[in-house]
């Protein structure tokens, strides 16, 4: 009687490859939203705008912040 050889899946915790690749769109989509959501709601933060959105490669322009001039 031949001896069958025992093959594991590599894991972490419950976690498998099949199981992140089955997964990637999904939580890439919620990323997405989650990611333009809070540069929706904080649009209106200027500490938000001048920081990080006005760093935005593309869209970065329309969200500028103007300096206040210096008062002497």
């Amino acid at each position: 009687m031949p001896i069958s050889k025992i093959a594991t899946n590599p894991h972490f915790g419950i976690f498998s490859v099949e199981k992140l690749i089955r997964v990637a769109p999904t939580l890439a989509v919620w990323g997405a939203g989650a990611g333009t959501a809070v540069a929706l709601f904080g649009s209106d933060v200027p500490l938000v705008k001048k920081d990080i959105l006005s760093r935005v490669p593309i869209a970065g322009a329309y969200f500028e912040v103007p300096e206040p001039a210096a008062e002497e």
